[in-house]
């Protein structure tokens, strides 16, 4: 079994960034600067993929509109603090059953499960 985490910048729409942070600072603390948000895409895969499946994973995964915000490390720098929001591991959502889906349909028959994660 392997475990692949791959990331796609921005998470969140620029409005709905602005509501969340607008949230944090009404509900937490008004000291709140700003707020950066990806999507961490957890895969549990049978095996290893192959550089093609990789690649087809990633045409999956990745924005039409904005591919360079895809990529294997995450584009959240380490001078913050992270907190990342997402299901229970021993949960598995409906989106992952689509997205595993999608991924058999596509030949990516190695895709055990697919989490996705903010």
């Amino acid at each position: 079994m392997a475990l692949l985490h791959l990331y796609r910048a921005p998470g969140l729409s620029p409005a709905r960034t602005n509501a969340l942070l607008q949230a944090a600072r009404q509900r937490i603390s008004t000291d709140i600067e700003d707020i950066a948000t990806e999507f961490c895409f957890n895969i549990e895969a049978a095996s290893g993929l192959s550089r093609g499946e990789l690649e087809a994973l990633a045409w999956l995964l990745r924005e039409t509109f904005q591919p360079e915000g895809f990529g294997l490390e995450s584009s959240l720098d380490g001078n913050r603090e992270v907190l990342e929001v997402g299901p229970r591991m021993n949960f598995t959502t409906a989106w992952s059953t689509n997205a595993v889906s999608i991924c058999h349909a596509c030949g990516l028959d190695k895709i055990r499960r697919i989490e996705r994660s903010r």
